[in-house]
């Protein structure tokens, strides 16, 4: 199976051929045109003319199963995880399966700090994909609960020793950097967990700067502790909180709330600059004897 992969009815207990009620999937000559039309934006690209029209639509209550799956992939690549994930759980609670659909359910199941039942989801979707995964996210951003890359293990007998030549020449070739075994041990990558035990202790003793800078190493070893991130964070104040926040908020698909921090960042910081450098003729003093109204020429 490959693209986003076409979804699958479960057989019910019976073995007879699943019954389609209204809403349900139907074959794609009976769909209307606005559904068609929707699934062919979204594949050409148009995402964002794509995401109105099932958004609309899902105000309707005219989405069958196939504008749903639709409806979740489109918020996923738009960066709304979270309603990406409320639609592909709706999907996958009507009985069907579909690649995307599971694609999507592990990432936001993933955001929310649930990392064992995203890799089962991902395991899931795993099984559904004859070849690599990576052409279903497309440049999305991935959590960590997928396997980096499959890799075929075969068998190669080993060569026969090559005796060399008697006037071979003798070539020192120099260790490489990664292999110095003189090597400072200190530049292994610290752990995340240990990273945000120590933000929860700079917080605690008052070293707010150092606070913000190992919440931001989490966010970039362990994307999936966005939401442990964002509880240290909540009531804290200055840009480099500010800047944290809209980092975890984006991890956790709430795009908005993430560009509004980036801006309330922006601003707290542009403030901070005027106070620091006032405008080049306040604060000069008159001459001495002179009146106050000497300083400058009256406005005409």
């Amino acid at each position: 199976m490959t693209g986003t992969g076409e979804p699958t009815d479960l057989p019910d207990e019976g073995g007879g051929e699943p019954q389609v009620e209204p809403g349900a999937s139907r074959p794609n000559g009976d769909r209307p045109a606005t559904l068609r039309l929707a699934r062919l934006h979204l594949r050409t690209g148009s995402l964002a003319l794509a995401r109105v029209e099932l958004e609309t639509l899902a105000g309707a209550g005219a989405l069958d199963d196939e504008a749903l799956l639709d409806l979740a992939e489109v918020r996923w690549r738009t960066d709304d995880l979270t309603g990406a994930g409320e639609a592909a759980a709706a999907y996958i609670a009507s009985g069907r399966v579909a690649l995307i659909a599971l694609v999507v359910a592990a990432e936001a199941t993933a955001a929310l700090g649930r990392p064992g039942e995203a890799r089962r989801l991902a395991g899931r979707a795993l099984e559904l994909v004859d070849g690599p995964i990576d052409p279903i996210f497309a440049g999305m951003p991935r959590s960590e609960v997928w396997p980096a890359q499959r890799v075929e293990r075969v068998a190669i007998e080993p060569l026969a020793p090559v005796a060399p030549a008697a006037d071979a020449p003798i070539v020192a070739v120099p260790m490489a950097a990664s292999m110095d075994p003189g090597r400072d041990a200190s530049e292994a990558m610290p752990d995340p967990a240990a990273e945000l035990a120590a933000a929860r202790a700079a917080l605690a003793a008052g070293d707010r700067a150092g606070a913000a800078i190992r919440l931001a190493v989490v966010l970039r070893l362990a994307p999936s502790l966005a939401p442990a991130v964002l509880d240290l964070a909540a009531t804290e104040s200055g840009p480099e909180f500010d800047l944290v926040r809209g980092d975890a908020l984006r991890l956790v698909g709430r795009e908005t709330q993430a560009r509004r921090s980036f801006v309330a960042a922006a601003r707290r910081s542009t403030a901070d600059e005027g106070t620091e450098a006032p405008p080049e003729d306040a604060g000069v003093a008159a001459p001495e004897g002179a009146e106050a109204g000497d300083a400058s020429e009256p406005p005409t």
